[in-house]
C-alpha cells in the first residue's frame, strides 16, 4: 500500500493588489472565483506552460492521467547522493518522484493527496510548498490566489486541552475565504456573509475573562463547528494554555492519511490500464473525509 497525506486547497480573490499595474484590469476578481474550477483544470492541459519552481528551482513533472478534474501527477526532485564504487565517491545526480492525485472536481472536496515517499522529498510540506507557489503565479493573471494546507484530526483540539490541568486561557480560530458549501456551513452564514463582504478571512478569538480559564465544552455544537471548519481547511487553531510560556499549534501532530494499493499506480500511464484503474483512484478521492476526527 502507498500511503499519502491529504491537503485542501483553498482559492480566494486578491481584490486589492499591492501592485495594480502587474495585474491585468479586465479580469474580475470575483467572477475568477465562480470559474476557478475550470481555471485551475485548464493549467494541466497539454499546451499549459506549467512549470513547478520555488526558491529558483525548476521540479520536473509529468502529468500522468487526468479526467474530470481529477489529476494524477508525478513531481521529481533534484538531489545530488555521494556515490561510491572501489571506495571512490563521486557526486551524482538523482531525480526520486512520488505521486500527487488532485481532486478538482465540481462536487470534489478540493483536495490533494501527495505520496509520502521520503526517498523523493523528506517531507510532504516541501511538495505542498513547491505546488502552491507554481499555482499562485499563473492564478496572478486571474486575480486569485490559493493556499494548500495540510487536513488534521480534529481530536488534536482536545487532546491538547487535556494536556493541562490548569486550563486554557486563549483559543484563537481562523476561518478560509468562503470557497465550499460544505465548509461554509460548518463557519455559519454571520462569518461566511462577513468575509465576503469584508474581503476577509474571520477570526474568532475566545479569551478567558478575569484571569480565568475559557470553558471549553466537548458538547458545545458552535465550538465543534469551528473545530471542525478549521481542521476541514488546514487551518492552524492557536491555542495558549494558563500559566504556559508558549502557544500550542493545533494541526501539525495529527495530519490526516490515506493508503492507496500500489497496484492501482503501477504503469497507470499505460493507456491500457487507465479505465480499469480509474474507478479506483476516484473510490480512493470518494473515501477522503471532509473532517477527520
Amino acid at each position: 500500500m502507498t500511503r499519502f497525506n491529504i491537503y485542501t486547497f483553498m482559492f480566494k480573490p486578491i481584490n486589492q493588489p499591492d501592485e495594480p499595474e502587474l495585474f491585468p484590469t479586465d479580469v474580475d476578481a470575483q467572477e475568477s472565483m465562480e470559474n476557478k474550477k475550470s481555471i485551475f483544470n485548464g493549467f494541466f492541459h497539454p499546451a499549459t506552460d506549467l512549470k513547478f519552481k520555488s526558491r529558483a528551482q525548476t521540479y520536473e513533472h509529468l502529468v500522468v492521467a487526468q479526467s474530470g478534474g481529477v489529476i494524477v501527477l508525478k513531481i521529481a526532485n533534484n538531489t545530488h547522493p555521494i556515490l561510491e564504487n572501489k571506495f571512490t565517491r563521486t557526486s551524482g545526480e538523482d531525480h526520486p518522484s512520488l505521486f500527487v492525485i488532485i481532486d478538482n472536481r465540481q462536487d470534489g472536496k478540493q483536495v490533494i493527496a501527495i505520496e509520502n515517499r521520503t526517498q523523493a522529498f523528506a517531507e510532504t510540506n516541501t511538495v505542498a510548498t513547491i505546488m502552491e507557489e507554481t499555482f499562485n503565479r499563473m492564478l496572478h493573471n486571474y486575480k486569485l490566489m490559493v493556499s494548500i494546507r495540510a487536513k488534521y484530526h480534529a481530536h488534536e483540539f482536545w487532546d491538547v486541552v487535556r494536556e493541562y490541568n490548569e486550563g486554557i486561557a486563549s483559543v484563537k480560530f481562523t476561518f478560509p475565504y468562503p470557497n465550499m458549501p460544505v465548509i461554509s456551513d460548518m463557519v455559519g452564514e454571520y462569518y461566511t456573509n462577513l468575509a465576503k463582504r469584508t474581503n476577509s478571512e474571520p477570526v474568532v478569538i475566545l479569551n478567558a475573562t478575569n484571569k480565568e480559564t475559557v470553558t471549553l465544552d466537548e458538547e458545545d455544537m458552535e465550538l465543534l463547528a469551528m473545530i471542525k471548519a478549521a481542521s476541514a481547511s488546514g487551518k492552524l487553531i492557536i491555542m495558549r494554555p494558563k500559566k504556559a510560556r508558549k502557544w500550542r499549534r493545533i494541526g501539525i501532530n495529527t495530519m490526516a492519511q490515506e493508503e492507496l494499493s500500489d497496484k492501482v499506480l503501477n504503469n497507470l500511464e499505460d493507456q491500457e490500464l487507465i479505465p480499469r484503474k480509474w474507478q479506483a483512484l476516484i473510490e480512493f478521492l470518494d473515501k477522503i473525509q471532509m473532517v477527520y476526527y
